[in-house]
């Protein structure tokens, strides 16, 4: 069953409005002006990528933008789910991160336990990164209800190697 080629035209059309409106909505969301994510506009992208995966497009142009307009959308729908992870609070931004790690440096001027296995760093590493990310690491198995925490740092092939476990 061959598709008219102005149908195919105009459904691309409408993807890419989709795309545009979907991410003008998340943004919207994320900025806590909607209440919910754009779902229905999105239910509408999957269901024109449905469509075209199952009929071929027989002309290359058409296939070449349909392809271009299905990257993009999976482009923005990888950044919209980081977001939302961030957003519902199951994954720490970087700003989060380095937001605690100046909290604990305040109240405890980097003297810490592993101060020791920070000095093993050749200087070429960022101290203050590695530091930061053993502090989050650090706060959540306290969170988890450990005491004590096993830090030892590690250099393979010029890179450090973390290992950070609770000890039981």
């Amino acid at each position: 069953m061959a598709i008219d080629t102005k149908e195919i035209k105009d459904d691309l059309d409408r993807f890419e409005n989709l795309i545009k409106m979907i991410n003008f909505d998340y943004e919207r969301f994320f900025a806590k002006v909607l209440k919910h994510p754009p779902i229905v506009y999105e239910r509408e992208v999957n269901k024109l990528i449905a469509k075209y995966n199952l009929n071929q497009i027989t002309n290359t142009t058409l296939r070449f933008r349909f392809n271009n307009l299905v990257a993009r959308y999976l482009t923005f729908r990888d950044r919209w789910n980081k977001k939302m992870l961030e957003y519902e609070g199951a994954k720490k931004s970087a700003a989060d991160i380095l937001k605690t790690f100046e909290e604990v440096k305040d109240t405890d001027v980097g003297d810490h336990f592993f101060a020791e296995e920070l000095n093993k760093l050749p200087g070429n590493i960022n101290r203050d990164k590695i530091e930061a990310l053993i502090l989050s690491k650090i706060d959540e198995y306290k969170q988890k209800g450990y005491k004590e925490i096993d830090v030892k740092i590690d250099i393979e092939e010029g890179k450090p190697k973390l290992r950070i476990r609770p000890i039981r």
